[in-house]
């Protein structure tokens, strides 16, 4: 009985916080204006949502759930003129550009464009934790306007910053 119990525990895998919270591990190559970017950890996280809307003395409510790519990387995401990110898309979709936004292209195992949007920067912030010289930035990329079963075909996400 004492083997057995012995057994389990050195087993046991230790959760991370994120883990606790109910993310999940995710293993993309990061990539911004297609150079590597260096990542210490990356995750996806559900969040619920509850909106309320006082309407004419009628109050309703709306719920749903967003998922956010969060990473953290040793280097900011490299920041491009909006004209040429726009130069370069258009020929492709119509995609609404908006300063200071994520441009995000996912791409497959062959190099293939699976989708590309734009999002808000909202809730990411880049910081550097611990000195002059070692920068570790915080980012968080809402995942929306695309299936996310996609992701399980997605080998590569390249992240820009439009500027």
């Amino acid at each position: 009985m004492t083997i057995l119990l012995l057994f389990v525990v050195i087993g046991a895998k230790s959760q991370t916080i994120s883990e606790k919270l109910g993310a999940v591990v995710s293993n993309f190559e990061i990539t911004s204006a297609t150079q590597p970017i260096e990542l210490t950890n990356q995750i996806i996280l559900k969040q619920n949502v509850t909106k309320h809307y006082d309407k004419d003395d009628d109050n309703e409510y709306a719920y749903y759930e967003r998922y956010f790519l969060q990473f953290i990387s040793k280097s900011k995401l490299i920041e491009t003129k909006r004209s040429a990110i726009r130069k370069e898309v258009l020929l492709r979709s119509n995609l609404d550009f908006h300063l200071y936004d994520y441009f995000v292209t996912l791409f497959d195992e062959k190099g293939g464009v699976i989708h590309e949007f734009t999002c808000e920067r909202k809730g990411g912030f880049t910081r550097d934790f611990y000195s002059d010289t070692v920068g570790y930035y915080a980012y968080s990329v809402e995942l929306k306007g695309f299936p996310l079963i996609l992701l399980d075909e997605v080998k590569r996400i390249d992240i820009q910053i439009i500027d």
